[in-house]
C-alpha cells in the first residue's frame, strides 16, 4: 500500500493510506461551490482551534518575488549573479530572502519591477509576465496594445503560454486588429498541431465558416470586377486607335479617353490585389475536423497508482473536495455536504481518485490545501477541485472589472476580509505542477473565475475520441473551470438531497463507463441541468471556460473509469 504525507485538518503532517480517502491517479483538480453568499459561542470559527500551525492568509498568496543572486565561484573568483524573478507564496519568497510587495498593495510598477530587466533581456517568460501586467492593468487601465507587442516577443520564441495569449488577443480584438486566424494559428502553435488536427467547438467552426464564405465572396467580387474592368480597358483601347486615325479634331476627346485608360489600369491592378489579398486569407484558415477512429480492442491495463490505459499512461488522479455548509454569519445551506460526499465517493470508487475532503473549511484552511498541493502533485498529475458552497461578486476596487469569491465558512456579509478572491485560486492552480487541473464550481458566480470565453480553446464535444486525439490532449497544460450557472445565481437543493447542478453531475458521472474528455462531460451535464431547471420552472445555464490567468495552453483532462 503506497503512503503519502498530506495536511490533515488539524493541521499535522500525517501518511494517509489510499483507503482513507485518496484514490490511484490524478487527471484533474475539479472544485464544485453549490451556493450564493458553526462557530461556538465566543464568535471564533469552528475551526480555529485546527487551524493552529497554518501558514496566516498572507503568507499563502501568490507574490511575484525577486530572489537575491547566488554565490558562485569560478576558479579563485567569487561573484554574485544577477536577482531571479519568480512567482511563489509570500512566506517561501520570504524564507529564500527574496523580497516582494504584500498581495493586497501590488500594482502595476510593483510587478513590472519584478519582471521587466529580464523581459528587455529577452527571457521569454519574464516577456509573458509583462504581458500579463499589462493586461489586467492592476490599478489602472488595461494597456491591450503593450500586451501584445510582450506576447509577441514571448511568443516568437515558441513559449506556449505567450502564444495563448496572443491568439486570445487577435479572437477578441485586444490591442490588435481582430483575426480568427491569426488567432487560430497561434493556437496551432501552441497546440503544436498542424491544421487538419487542430479541433474547436461548434461555435467556432459556425463563425469561421461564416468567414470563410464572405472572404470568398470577396474573391468573386474582385474577379468579377477586374473583368469588368478589362472589358472596359479593351474598348477604351479601341477607341483610342480610332480617334488617332480621325487627326487633330479629335486630339481632346483622346486625351480624356488615355486618362480614363490610366485609371482603369489603377483600378484594374488593386482588384487583382484584393483578390490575391483574399485568397490569401482564406488560405491560412486551418481546416477543422473531428478525431473519429474505432475504439481500440486492447484491454485496459492499471499499474499502482498511474492509469494505463490502451498504452496511455494518463498519470495519477487527486481530487481535492471542499463543502461548505453550515456558516458562521451568513444563511447556511442545505446540500453542499450531501454533494461534497458523494462525489468523493464516486471519484474514489468508480475513477480511482486520491481524495481529500474539506467540510465547513475557513479561509485559512482551504488556502492552505491549495498551498499543499504544490509539494504533493508532480508534472505528470491530474488535479479535481469540488467546491460546493456560498459565492459572491463584487466590483469594488476593480473598476470595471467584476470579481467573484468562494465564501469560507467565517465569511462575513459586505466584507472582504475572509472572502477569497478567485484570482487568488487561479495564481494557486498556475503555481501547482499537475498536468490537468479542473475546477467544478457549484455556486454563485463561478464562472468569473475565467473572466472570459474563449471559443478556441475549447475542443469539440461532438469529436470521438482517439488515442491520437488523447495523446495530444494530456501533451500540454491544462487548466479549465466549469461552472454551475456562469456570473449568475444558482440554486441550492431541488430535489431535498443535491443541487440542481451537482445531480446532473453525478448523473452523468455514474453512468459513464469510457474515456471521458472535459468538454464532454460538460455538454452532457449543461443538457441535463437545462432540461431539469426547465421542468421546474427555473433558468440555469452551466459554463464552461479555459482559465487563461492559470496557464491553459490548450490540454484536456480525462476522466478515466477504474473498469
Amino acid at each position: 500500500m503506497r503512503l503519502f504525507s498530506f495536511i490533515s485538518p488539524k493541521g499535522l503532517i500525517r501518511p494517509m493510506a489510499r483507503s482513507e480517502g485518496w484514490g490511484s491517479a490524478l487527471a484533474a483538480l475539479i472544485v464544485l461551490v453549490g451556493g450564493c453568499a458553526a462557530g461556538g459561542p465566543d464568535g471564533r470559527s469552528a475551526g480555529e482551534a485546527a487551524r493552529e500551525g497554518y501558514a496566516s492568509v498572507d503568507d499563502l498568496h501568490i507574490v511575484d518575488c525577486l530572489l537575491p543572486g547566488q554565490v558562485r565561484k569560478l576558479g579563485k573568483m567569487t561573484y554574485l549573479t544577477a536577482r531571479r524573478p519568480v512567482r511563489t507564496t509570500a512566506v517561501d519568497c520570504r524564507i529564500r530572502g527574496g523580497e516582494y510587495v504584500a498581495y493586497d498593495r501590488a500594482d502595476y510598477r510593483s510587478a513590472l519591477n519584478v519582471w521587466l530587466e529580464r523581459a528587455e533581456a529577452g527571457e521569454a517568460e519574464a516577456q509573458n509576465y509583462v504581458g500579463e501586467i499589462f493586461e489586467k492593468g492592476l490599478g489602472r487601465e488595461s494597456d491591450y496594445v503593450s500586451a501584445a507587442q510582450w506576447y509577441r516577443k514571448a511568443a516568437e520564441q515558441d513559449y506556449t503560454r505567450a502564444q495563448i495569449n496572443l491568439g486570445y488577443l487577435y479572437e477578441k480584438g485586444l490591442g490588435v486588429e481582430r483575426n480568427i486566424a491569426t488567432a487560430l494559428n497561434w493556437y496551432r502553435r501552441a497546440s503544436g498541431l498542424s491544421g487538419g488536427k487542430l479541433v474547436y467547438n461548434s461555435e467556432l467552426e459556425k463563425a469561421v465558416a461564416e468567414q470563410r464564405t464572405e472572404l470568398q465572396a470577396k474573391v468573386e467580387e474582385a474577379q468579377q470586377q477586374a473583368e469588368v474592368l478589362n472589358r472596359q480597358l479593351q474598348r477604351l483601347e479601341e477607341d483610342r486607335i480610332a480617334l488617332q486615325r480621325q487627326g487633330e479634331a479629335a486630339a481632346v476627346q483622346l486625351a480624356a479617353a488615355q486618362q480614363q485608360i490610366k485609371t482603369l489600369k489603377q483600378l484594374y491592378v488593386r482588384a487583382r490585389r484584393e483578390r490575391q489579398d483574399s485568397e490569401k486569407q482564406l488560405s491560412s484558415f486551418p481546416k477543422a475536423r473531428s478525431i473519429v477512429v474505432p475504439r481500440p480492442s486492447r484491454q485496459p491495463h492499471v499499474e499502482q497508482d498511474t492509469r494505463i490505459l490502451y498504452n496511455i499512461n494518463f498519470g495519477r488522479y487527486y481530487a481535492l473536495i471542499i463543502g461548505n455548509q453550515d456558516y458562521l454569519y451568513l444563511e447556511d445551506l442545505d446540500s453542499p455536504m450531501a454533494d461534497a460526499r458523494r462525489m468523493q465517493q464516486i471519484l474514489e470508487q468508480r475513477y480511482g481518485f486520491s481524495t481529500f475532503l474539506l467540510p465547513n473549511a475557513d479561509e485559512k484552511e482551504i488556502l492552505n490545501a491549495l498551498n499543499d498541493l504544490y509539494d504533493q502533485l508532480g508534472p505528470q498529475d491530474n488535479l479535481l477541485i469540488y467546491y460546493a458552497g456560498h459565492g459572491n461578486l463584487s466590483e469594488r476596487d476593480e473598476g470595471r472589472r467584476r470579481r467573484g469569491y468562494w465564501l469560507p465558512v467565517n465569511a462575513q456579509p459586505n466584507r472582504f476580509t475572509n472572502w477569497i478572491n478567485n484570482s487568488v485560486v487561479s495564481d494557486h492552480l498556475d503555481r501547482i505542477r499537475a498536468r490537468s487541473i479542473i475546477v467544478v464550481a457549484d455556486s454563485c458566480y463561478a464562472g468569473t473565475m475565467a473572466s472570459e470565453r474563449s471559443a478556441l480553446l475549447l475542443g469539440s464535444a461532438q469529436a470521438q475520441l482517439s488515442e491520437e486525439g488523447i495523446r495530444q490532449g494530456i501533451a500540454r497544460r491544462s487548466r479549465m473551470v466549469i461552472s454551475s450557472g456562469g456570473v449568475q445565481p444558482v440554486l441550492d437543493t431541488l430535489d431535498g438531497q443535491h443541487s440542481l447542478f451537482a445531480r446532473s453531475l453525478i448523473d452523468v458521472l455514474k453512468s459513464n463507463d469510457q474515456i471521458l474528455r472535459d468538454n464532454m462531460l460538460f455538454a452532457r451535464v449543461a443538457v441535463n441541468v437545462r432540461h431539469r431547471a426547465q421542468a421546474n420552472g427555473v433558468e440555469q445555464t452551466p459554463e464552461m471556460r479555459p482559465i487563461r490567468a492559470a496557464g491553459h495552453e490548450g490540454g484536456d483532462f480525462f476522466f478515466v473509469p477504474a473498469r
